[in-house]
């Protein structure tokens, strides 16, 4: 097991101890995990609302939030939040009660536990790295740097096309890929919803007191930055094209089709302090990557089902797109 950080990260984790350098400070690790390697593609600061002292240091909460969102936006593979660091005074480095169980918090996150790496100056700049599983039992691990050292793919950025398209959606969805008959071609969102659904019951909730959503424009743009990972994975890899609507305490993602239209409503709630989705009378607890995720379960348990019944029976296999979703035509000249 090892550490990696991207020489933009590493050198985040210095400018910020060089600026911040009489007192405590920190950061937060965003980058993903693969073979047993940890890499730390960017390092973000604090926040400018985090209290530094000589020897205590606390984040702002909602300001990182807020940055993690949009940095990982910007890439192309989805980044996702695997640890923090901060400094300790001196050459103190071993974590406090204190910083266990802000550890404790972030090893629970996920099934590989976090990073937690301490830095101190005694005199010189060094960083003492730790993997923390579940519940908090910290393993001291090595780290190098370098971007000769990460995979190319997790480096690459959205393209500008992905930009494009996404506004173009966003703020022109009547116009998108028109074709010179007048019509308008896209894999229908409600199949979509129809394949994937069975794949989050364990994310379904009672329903939402619209009394108890958070409304404002920074609501909106949390709601965008928690969808866009979804919509660009239906639009470019399976060809669902969707339009946006906001309001003050909705996003609605939908579909206009000759038949009828699809819309699924996303909120924030105050009660259960997450993003909930609301579809054909349900309601989900909904996460970043949420029909992604979902989409690549009921893809492999119906490549299995296929798979079973081909060794009973020979028949021709369609492809699970084909076979579950349709492909429908939008006519906008009615519009």
């Amino acid at each position: 097991m090892r550490v990696v950080f991207s020489n933009r990260a590493y050198a985040s984790v210095l400018a910020e101890t060089t600026e911040k350098i009489k007192t405590e400070t920190g950061g937060l690790f965003l980058g993903t995990v693969q073979d047993d390697t940890w890499y730390i593609i960017e390092a973000i600061d604090p926040g400018p609302k985090s209290i530094f002292e000589v020897a205590y240091f606390e984040y702002d909460q909602k300001y990182t939030q807020h940055l993690i969102n949009k940095i990982a936006n910007l890439y192309d593979k989805k980044l996702t939040l695997i640890g923090l660091w901060h400094r300790h005074p001196g050459s103190f480095d071993q974590f406090s009660s204190t910083d266990d169980g802000t550890n404790a918090k972030y090893a629970s996150m996920r099934e590989e536990g976090a990073i937690s790496a301490l830095v101190n100056i005694d005199p010189t700049f060094r960083i003492t790295m730790y993997q923390v599983d579940r519940p908090c039992r910290y393993k001291k691990i090595e780290y190098d740097v370098g971007d000769n050292l990460i995979p190319d793919g997790l480096l690459k950025f959205k393209t500008p096309e992905r930009f494009y398209s996404m506004m173009d959606n966003i703020l022109y969805p009547s116009v998108t890929s028109r074709t010179t008959d007048g019509y308008h071609k896209s894999v229908s969102l409600a199949s979509f919803m129809k394949f994937i659904l069975p794949q989050m019951k364990d994310e379904e909730c009672t329903d939402v007191e619209t009394n108890n959503l958070l409304g404002d424009e920074s609501t909106q743009e949390h709601l965008i930055d928690e969808i866009v990972d979804d919509l660009t994975f239906m639009a470019d890899t399976l060809g669902i094209e969707t339009a946006i609507s906001l309001d003050d305490r909705y996003l609605t993602v939908y579909q206009e089709a000759i038949d009828k239209t699809t819309k699924l409503y996303f909120m924030l709630s105050v009660v259960k302090h997450a993003v909930v989705l609301s579809y054909d009378d349900k309601c989900f607890t909904y996460r970043r990557g949420l029909f992604t995720e979902a989409f690549g379960k009921a893809k492999a348990e119906r490549e299995r089902k296929d798979g079973s019944e081909s060794r009973v029976k020979p028949r021709k296999q369609a492809g699970v797109i084909d076979s579950v979703i349709k492909i429908i035509r939008f006519n906008r000249n009615e519009e």
